[in-house]
């Protein structure tokens, strides 16, 4: 059973495993429609691969964008290791669901909401109840409770949206352990809209378990590696798209071909990115601006 968010962001917290962490995070489902599922070493076959190329190419990296790190815990992981094979640079991790609210909606019942005010979770009498419905919840008729969940904190979300209380903190959606890396730095960014700021700035960009058909269909893919391949440094700058299934993970690391013109597979982890041919198909534009 997932812990409920008032004993996640207690004075207490420092106490919490790292285990019931990732049930905190897994239990969260964001306004993409992505969850902040997450667990610390769940990339490692993948990290490792990709330090193996870096290492083979002489390459030493400057700048890196983790694009969607849920609760940051696997950039943290992806920082350490990089520090293991010699490699230190700095991080931005981005996520689109960093803020969040807890709510009292009256005694017994509160809400953890995101910024725009969708439910996280609800608190009942002090346990976690998940916000978003599964298929099984029509069976069982536990989407009965959450419709009545969400009709009953329905007025104070608007109200918090409306006024914005001043006495009411801001959380955020990380991992603690993140406070602890002077190497990252993390923002809130919709892989959907281009970022200025970003634009030819990064050696290595990683997205994992973010540009899948799991989450997009490949009209919002093509919309978000259109944005992603402008961050990239230049010529032989580098570029991970992968998921995990479970226990399996399967990605493709991708370069920036020598006259920048293209992508170009480097090596695979498992079966691949299912999205592959969609990378490869992507335009790169020119220095200029022009694809």
């Amino acid at each position: 059973m997932s812990i409920t968010a008032s004993q996640y962001f207690s004075d207490d917290a420092a106490a919490i495993t790292a285990e019931a962490e990732d049930r905190f995070f897994a239990g969260l489902k964001t306004g993409n429609n992505t969850f902040k599922r997450t667990a610390k070493d769940r990339f490692k076959r993948l990290d490792d691969r990709c330090t193996e190329m870096f290492a083979s190419a002489n390459v030493q990296l400057s700048h890196v964008l983790d694009i969607g790190i849920s609760s940051g815990t696997t950039t943290l992981a992806l920082s350490k290791r990089l520090a293991l094979a010699g490699q230190t640079p700095q991080i931005v991790g981005t996520d689109l669901s960093l803020g969040a609210y807890l709510l009292d909606v009256f005694p017994g019942l509160r809400v953890l909401v995101d910024e725009q005010g969708l439910p996280l979770q609800y608190e009942l009498l002090g346990r976690a109840v998940r916000a978003w419905v599964r298929r099984a919840d029509y069976v069982t008729g536990v989407v009965i409770l959450l419709g009545l969940l969400r009709a009953l904190v329905k007025a104070r979300v608007r109200r918090h949206l409306r006024y914005r209380e001043r006495s009411t903190r801001k959380l955020w959606l990380l991992s603690r352990a993140l406070r602890d890396e002077p190497r990252i730095t993390v923002q809130r960014n919709d892989v959907f809209q281009l970022s200025e700021e970003f634009v030819g700035r990064f050696d290595f960009i990683r997205a994992a378990n973010i540009l899948n058909r799991g989450y997009f269909g490949d009209a919002d893919l093509r919309r978000a590696l259109g944005n992603v391949v402008r961050y990239l440094s230049g010529p032989g700058a580098w570029l991970l798209v992968a998921r995990s299934e479970g226990a399996k993970t399967a990605g493709t690391l991708f370069r920036l071909s020598p006259d920048g013109s293209r992508l170009i597979i480097m090596a695979r982890v498992g079966t691949g990115s299912e999205i592959e041919s969609l990378v490869l198909n992507t335009p790169i534009p020119s220095p200029d601006g022009a694809a």
